[in-house]
């Protein structure tokens, strides 16, 4: 399927967007409409994409997009990693589907994956238009980055993104960090498959370019997606996880935290990325239930 090129605002930045159309819309129709967010250091033509696509088949009039600085979104510096500011595009998303005549503004869902599944619950939790929400391998980035590193080195990368900052400010360079390092084979599990996966034929896009900004680790370490998870509630919360994907725990973090109206639905013996293409098949038919009964 076909996406078509969008563009909308978010705080004054041009968000670039693929809106998917079902094939079947006739014309006056208003379908229910579902914003998909793509993982870190992913960009809307890969798993975020190939999710709208599908869900689109469906009866959803989908909406894929970059977040600002990053793929061909605007913003400046390049490459920031700021939950607040994922928040944010993710809510403008969501008011740009309110001003389609094909949507129904009252049937809007949000649906990510990675790190956009814990910006999909973090959004959801303070924007009520969203009536249900759904993630995919989900993880809270906040946590993630922050639950790699030995203390030291973690308040270490602190204080050099502080420094950072002060050396941008004064004319000089953004520093940045691989998401995913040229060697893995001494790394966790969840690299090496993001090595296979971003920077192989099987997802790598020109745009997706395995690199963040030093300083987005001040603000990174500061983020919790699932402060105020229970607040989505009575709506309806889906996350899918394979059984074999070593960031299961967040999924049963956000579950436990989110309280009766929340489900975690498992693929047996997927891992986190397997969730990205090679099991979307297996997903997507849970997330088209899920929607067409919550929307």
């Amino acid at each position: 399927m076909a996406p078509i090129d969008v563009t909308f605002p978010s705080n004054n930045i041009k968000i670039a967007g693929h809106l998917y159309v079902p094939a079947s819309y006739k014309e006056g129709e208003r379908l229910p409409g579902i914003v998909v967010l793509h993982p870190g250091g992913g960009v809307k033509e890969q798993t975020a994409g190939t999710y709208a696509a599908e869900l689109a088949k469906h009866g959803f009039i989908t909406l894929a997009f970059d977040r600002r600085t990053q793929g061909a979104s605007e913003g400046t510096p390049r490459c920031v990693e700021d939950p607040y500011a994922a928040i944010e595009d993710a809510k403008s998303a969501v008011t740009y589907l309110t001003t389609l005549d094909k949507v129904d503004p009252k049937r809007i869902g949000m649906f990510g994956v990675c790190a956009g599944g814990g910006f999909a619950v973090a959004t959801a939790s303070a924007d009520a238009r969203i009536k249900a929400v759904a993630g995919a391998s989900m993880v809270d980035i906040g946590l993630l980055f922050a639950g790699s590193l030995p203390e030291e080195t973690l308040s270490s990368l602190v204080a050099q993104a502080g420094e950072n900052r002060t050396e941008y400010a004064r004319g000089g360079e953004v520093k940045y960090l691989p998401y995913i390092p040229p060697d893995v084979k001494d790394s966790p599990v969840l690299m090496k498959e993001a090595y296979d996966y971003y920077l192989t034929p099987r997802g790598s896009h020109s745009r997706s370019v395995n690199k963040f900004a030093l300083w987005s680790y001040d603000t990174l370490v500061s983020f919790d997606a699932f402060a105020r998870i229970e607040r989505i509630s009575p709506r309806p919360l889906l996350l899918i996880a394979g059984t074999d994907a070593d960031t299961m725990e967040h999924s049963r973090i956000a579950i436990a935290k989110a309280g009766k109206t929340s489900e975690l639905f498992t693929i047996a013996g997927a891992t986190h990325v397997d969730l990205y293409d090679r099991k979307v098949s297996d997903c997507v038919p849970k997330l088209t239930e899920f929607f067409k009964k919550s929307l």
